[in-house]
């Protein structure tokens, strides 16, 4: 045996951080909902856009023209990942 550590031990511990960070939170949340704070994950959110429409609407149009004239939009979705 080898006293080195595997190589997939560093992402198990990244994984378990974002895990007690994520418990963290929820337990903030139903803290504050405990206290009259409202729910912890409302869905009153209502999406004034599809990114499919968008896309074939403005993804043809060159950088500049998009930079020149920002598009506000309002779309549903989900963050896959937390950039630091």
């Amino acid at each position: 045996m080898s006293d080195q550590p595997s190589v997939s031990a560093p992402a198990a511990i990244d994984e378990n951080q974002l895990i007690a960070e994520r418990r963290e939170k929820l337990r903030a949340l139903r803290s504050l909902q405990a206290q009259g704070g409202g729910v912890c994950f409302p869905n009153d959110f209502k999406p004034l856009h599809q990114a499919a429409d968008l896309h074939a609407l403005h993804g043809p149009s060159p950088a500049e023209a998009l930079d020149a004239a920002p598009v506000k939009a309002s779309v549903a979705g989900r963050m896959m990942l937390k950039r630091v």
